[in-house]
């Protein structure tokens, strides 16, 4: 069995941190660019969480969990147990299954509803590396691996492409056409180093001007190296 690798859309939802500690904490970080409504339960909490707290950032309650703490309004979206025992975040996990709450336990994928991938972000590129909980280490290996690799302006290329994205289809209306050269200009990109390029928007009009001239899905000649 696989897992399902997914974005999710977090702005506005709620979500639930049991725990104070170091890997709450960690976790937190992960969220804070979300948008969620981050909310924690703990008896205690480090220095980071309380100066997240004075900002505005985070919602503290200082108590012991207990299960009824899973039945708050409104219902979270996800759950993270983090916890320092693994016993104690193993049950959460458990108690969250039973309210089909996805939950993810610090030390133990098998209990877990989801898992966090080891992330690298530029921007809107996000790249994401996960071993389905076999290796954390492995996955944040690769990832420095990952962020050695992607050098610096793939982020620009990204925004392009999203901010062409009504063009391209207000230019190329026939689908296999407009997919043909998504999957083209994809190419190119990479071939030639659009992410050097001191003007990411004009290289990919240039490709879009020559391309809207034919009505081929197969045959993209006007693709070819233009600069």
């Amino acid at each position: 069995m696989h897992h399902y690798m997914a974005e999710l859309r977090l702005q506005g939802q709620s979500v639930l941190v049991i725990g104070g500690g170091t890997v709450a904490t960690r976790k937190i970080r992960g969220l804070l660019e979300t948008g969620a409504e981050l909310q924690v339960l703990a008896p205690e909490c480090s220095p980071e969480l309380r100066q997240w707290q004075q900002q505005g950032l985070v919602s503290i309650r200082e108590a012991v969990f207990t299960e009824q703490d899973l039945e708050i309004d409104p219902r979270p979206l996800l759950v993270f147990a983090a916890t320092g025992s693994s016993l104690l975040n193993q049950g959460i996990a458990r108690m969250c299954h039973h309210r089909n709450l996805l939950c993810n336990s610090a030390d133990d994928p098998r209990t877990s509803g989801f898992l966090v991938p080891a992330v690298v972000r530029r921007g809107g590129l996000t790249v994401a590396v996960g071993t389905q909980g076999a290796s954390p280490a492995l996955s944040r290996l690769l990832k420095e691996r990952i962020e050695h690799w992607l050098e610096p302006g793939w982020q620009g290329v990204v925004e392009v492409f999203g901010m062409m994205r009504a063009e391209v289809l207000r230019r190329l209306p026939d689908s296999h056409v407009r997919q043909a050269f998504w999957r083209k200009i994809a190419l190119l990109a990479e071939q030639e180093q659009c992410h050097r390029h001191p003007d990411p928007r004009s290289w990919f009009l240039d490709r879009l001007d020559a391309a809207s001239k034919t009505d081929s899905a197969e045959d993209h000649p006007a693709l070819s190296k233009r600069d």
